[in-house]
């Protein structure tokens, strides 16, 4: 009987802490709201809701639904006009394979996003498209891969990038709305395409494998409420998720 008071004690101790923690986390600054998404992982914590769609090459639209198959063969359709994903599948020196990537907000809140695009890099010979090779014709370190942005997308690549790391090419964009300053991106708001097609480098014989890496594209976001500039979100980000 003499300890049920000390245990009532701890009762409300430990509800006033976990209280304590769920005002916080609404505060932004113990708990953040946060969305990451690629190919091969995911981190997501509370109700940030980011959804990355790439409609021409898989199919998948901005609710995450899919208006074509992605397994769709070229004998669905035209070659032409078949999914970037299948296109790839048989590539080509200089050939241009369809790729879109865009984002939809559809959480509540306004929230920081980047995208990051890496490239794969290998070492190889090149020539231009009239045939003439380029480098003296020796082998040097190039991007498989290249694009050219949307001027109309609000994305712009952050200084210091692109990165050689690993062997890519790593571009990082963050969202400014087509202005020069990082801002958040409103709740619902969907950002245009960072860019509408890729083309393989016009490489010279049989340089390259079947096992060829394809351009890889991902995304971070994290909320803006409670936090005075994105750098210290994206401070609470990295301290947080790992990336």
């Amino acid at each position: 009987m003499e300890n049920t008071p000390k245990k009532t004690r701890n009762k409300i101790k430990l509800f006033a802490a976990v209280a304590l923690i769920a005002i916080l986390s609404l505060g932004g600054t113990l708990a953040y709201m946060t969305d990451y998404e690629s190919a091969k992982n995911q981190f997501t914590v509370g109700s940030v809701d980011f959804n990355l769609y790439e409609s021409d090459w898989d199919g998948e639209q901005p609710d995450g639904s899919y208006a074509t198959p992605s397994n769709a063969t070229p004998s669905d359709a035209s070659p032409s006009n078949a999914l970037g994903i299948k296109q790839a599948e048989d590539m080509y020196a200089g050939k241009v394979i369809p790729k879109n990537p865009a984002i939809k907000n559809n959480s509540k809140n306004d929230a920081y996003v980047r995208m990051v695009v890496k490239i794969p890099v290998a070492e190889i010979i090149i020539a231009d498209d009239d045939g003439y090779l380029l480098n003296g014709g020796m082998a040097t370190d190039t991007q498989l891969f290249t694009y050219d942005v949307n001027w109309d997308c609000g994305m712009s690549l952050i200084p210091g990038y692109p990165v050689e790391q690993d062997g890519y090419y790593i571009y990082e964009y963050m969202y400014t709305g087509g202005g020069w300053n990082e801002i958040p991106v409103p709740a619902g708001h969907d950002i245009p395409a960072l860019f509408d097609t890729v083309t393989f480098a016009n490489v010279v014989g049989g340089q390259i494998d079947g096992n060829l890496e394809f351009i890889d594209v991902n995304f971070k976001a994290i909320q803006s409420g409670g936090f005075n500039s994105p750098e210290e979100a994206w401070r609470a980000y990295d301290n947080q998720s790992g990336h």
